[in-house]
C-alpha cells in the first residue's frame, strides 16, 4: 500500500497478539484510533508504527478514524501496561481495558464534543457582537462570550513549564515501618510539591483514604484529589486532565489510581503496603498494587515509600537483602498487654468473655472502650457488654470493621479472642496476625489489651523478632519471597506452579497460554482460565 504506514493497535480485548492496521500517515505510539475488529468498533491505542509489518498487506484493514480529540497515552503509561501484562501473565489488551474502561473513553469523547460545541457557541456570540445592539443587549452578549471563553480556557489549559526531574537511576524504594507515618508523609510531600511535582498516595481501601484525605487537605488546601470508585467519571476525567498538565497536586486513591496519566510524578506513597486488599483478584490483570507502584516509580524515576505498621514479609525481605532501604519510625505504638484467658479461667478470673483484669482496666480508663471480637457469638457478647459496662460506652467491632475505623478516640482498645486472628492454616497466617495486631495497636491512643489462650505464641512479639523465623520457614518450604507462586484454574481444575527467582516467566507464560488455548479448543469454546501470579 504505497503512501501508507502500518500500526499495531492495542484493543481492550484478551488477544494473544496485537493486531495491525494501516494508517494514511505515521502515528506516534499512544495515539488513539478508531478501528473495526471482528465487525465491532473499538477505540484503540497505537503501540508502534512501521512501513513494513511483515504480513500480507492486502489483508490489513485501515483505521476508521484518528481520534485527535482524545488525549494520547504517554510513553510511561505504555511502559507500565507492558510491565503489568508481562509480570502478571495477561494480554496488554486486558491491561488497557482496566486502565481505560469504556465509560472513561466515552467521557473523554463527550468532553471533546463539549469543547467543539463551546467553540461554535463562541463564534455565534462573536459574530453577533460585530453588529450594532442596545447597550443592555451588548453587555449580555459580552458576558456570555466571556463565560464561554473561561469554559474553553478551563478545558484547554496550557501545561506549566517544568523540568522532567527524572533520574537515570531512581532511588531505592524506602520501607518505612512503624507508627507516625502520616506526619512523615506530609513532610515528604511538602518538598515534592514545592518543586511543582505531583504525589500519588495509595491506600488499600476507600475508608482508609478518607482518613488520610482530611489530614492532607488541611496541610495542602485545594491541592488534594480523592480518586476511587465512588467519584463520577467526569470528576475522574478532570483529575486526569490536571495531572497531564499541572504539578503541585496530591492524589489519594485506591489501586486503580495507578492508571492515572501522571506527567510529572515526583513521589509515590503506598500506605499499609502489607494489606491484602492491594491485590486485584476479580479479573485480569490480577496485579498487586504495591509491587506495581514500585515499577511505576521506576518508570517515572521517582522515589517510592512503602509505609506499614508491620510490613509484608516480601517487602521486609527486600529491605534486609538490600533491595529496599529500611527506615523505622521513632514514634512508639501503644504498649500491648497480653492476658492469658486459660490461666484466668483456672483462678476464676473470667466473667463470661471478659477477664477481670480487662474489666478493671476499662474502669480505670474512664472513657469509651472499643471491643474487638473473634469467635464470640454477637448477641451473647452484646448482652454481656451491656451488663458489665453500664457506666462506660462500649462499642463492639469485628476485626474487619476495626481496621477501617478511627480508634483514636477510645481510652481502651481490647481484642477479646486474639486466637481467631491466626486460626487460618495458610502459610501467611502468622504474618497476617502480626500485621493486624500492629495495625490496631498504632490506632490506639490509650490502653491496648489482648486476650488469648496462647500467650506464648510468637505473633505477640514485634515483627523484628518474628520475621527472621518466618523467613527461615519460607526458605525451608520454598515459599514466597524465595519463590513465586502461579495459581492456574482451567475451568475448575486448579494447579499451582512454584517458580524460583531465576525461573523464566516468559517461557511459563507461553506454556500456560498454549495450554489454555488447547484446553478451550478441546472444550469447544472459550472456557474461564485464570492465571494468578503471586496470589495472596
Amino acid at each position: 500500500m504505497p503512501g501508507c504506514c502500518f500500526i499495531q493497535v492495542i484493543l481492550p480485548l484478551r488477544l494473544e497478539w496485537v493486531p495491525w492496521y494501516s494508517s494514511p500517515k505515521a502515528l506516534a505510539p499512544g495515539t488513539r484510533v478508531s478501528v473495526v475488529f471482528a465487525r465491532r468498533s473499538y477505540v484503540g491505542v497505537v503501540l508502534q508504527c512501521t512501513e513494513t509489518p511483515g504480513l500480507d498487506e492486502t489483508k490489513i484493514q485501515s483505521v476508521t478514524r484518528i481520534c485527535d480529540e482524545l488525549p494520547a497515552v504517554s510513553a510511561e503509561e505504555l511502559a507500565f501496561w507492558d510491565f503489568l501484562s508481562g509480570y502478571y501473565l495477561c494480554s496488554i489488551g486486558e491491561v488497557y481495558k482496566t486502565a481505560c474502561p469504556a465509560g472513561k473513553i466515552k467521557g473523554e469523547q463527550k468532553a471533546a464534543s463539549i469543547l467543539e460545541r463551546l467553540h461554535q457557541r463562541l463564534a455565534v456570540r462573536e459574530e453577533a457582537l460585530t453588529k450594532k445592539h442596545r447597550d443592555n443587549v451588548r453587555e449580555r452578549l459580552e458576558a456570555e462570550r466571556d463565560k464561554i471563553r473561561r469554559q474553553i480556557d478551563e478545558l484547554t489549559r496550557i501545561p506549566c513549564p517544568v523540568t522532567s526531574g527524572k533520574t537515570s537511576r531512581p532511588p531505592k524504594p524506602v520501607l518505612f515501618a512503624g507508627a507516625g507515618r502520616p506526619e512523615h508523609y506530609l513532610e515528604l510531600c511538602r518538598d515534592v510539591l514545592s518543586q511543582g511535582r505531583n504525589v500519588l498516595v495509595l491506600t488499600p481501601e476507600i475508608a482508609m483514604g478518607d482518613l488520610l484525605e482530611g489530614m492532607f487537605e488541611k496541610a495542602f488546601p485545594g491541592q488534594v484529589h480523592s480518586v476511587n470508585s465512588h467519584i463520577s467519571e467526569a470528576r475522574r476525567r478532570r483529575v486526569a486532565e490536571d495531572l497531564r498538565s499541572f504539578g503541585g497536586q496530591v492524589v489519594i486513591g485506591a489501586r486503580s489510581a495507578l492508571f492515572l496519566p501522571f506527567s510529572r510524578l515526583g513521589l509515590i506513597i503506598v500506605d499499609n503496603e502489607q494489606d491484602p486488599f492491594y491485590k486485584q483478584s476479580e479479573h485480569n490483570p490480577r496485579y498487586n498494587a504495591r509491587d506495581a507502584a514500585v515499577m511505576l516509580g521506576r518508570i517515572h524515576g521517582c522515589p517510592v515509600v512503602l509505609g506499614s505498621p508491620s510490613p509484608s514479609l516480601e517487602s521486609y525481605y527486600n529491605a534486609v537483602s538490600g533491595k529496599y532501604e529500611l527506615q523505622k519510625a521513632v514514634q512508639p505504638s501503644a504498649r500491648m498487654t497480653v492476658i492469658d484467658v486459660s490461666e484466668e479461667k483456672h483462678k476464676n478470673g473470667m466473667v463470661g468473655h471478659f477477664s477481670r483484669k480487662l474489666l478493671k482496666a476499662a474502669a480505670l480508663s474512664g472513657g469509651p472502650v472499643a471491643l474487638i471480637r473473634g469467635w464470640e457469638k454477637p448477641d451473647e457478647l452484646l448482652g454481656q457488654a451491656a451488663e458489665l459496662f453500664k457506666d462506660i460506652q462500649a462499642d463492639i467491632y469485628t476485626p474487619a470493621q476495626a481496621r477501617l475505623s478511627d480508634l483514636g478516640g477510645y481510652s481502651l482498645v481490647a481484642i477479646l479472642q486474639a486466637d481467631a486472628l491466626f486460626s487460618d492454616d495458610g502459610f501467611r497466617s502468622d504474618e497476617r496476625a502480626v500485621q493486624t495486631l500492629a495495625m490496631l495497636r498504632e490506632q490506639c491512643r490509650g490502653t491496648f489489651i489482648v486476650q488469648t489462650a496462647k500467650q506464648e505464641h510468637p505473633v505477640f512479639r514485634s515483627f523484628e523478632d518474628i520475621y527472621p523465623r518466618l523467613l527461615e520457614e519460607r526458605r525451608s518450604f520454598a515459599l514466597p519471597p524465595y519463590t513465586r507462586l502461579v495459581d492456574t484454574d482451567f475451568g475448575g481444575r486448579k494447579e499451582r506452579l512454584v517458580l524460583t527467582p531465576d525461573g523464566s516467566l516468559t517461557k511459563k507464560k507461553q506454556e500456560l497460554r498454549a495450554r489454555a488455548l488447547d484446553f478451550e479448543k478441546k472444550a469447544g469454546g472459550r472456557v474461564r482460565v485464570i492465571i494468578d501470579v503471586d496470589p495472596i
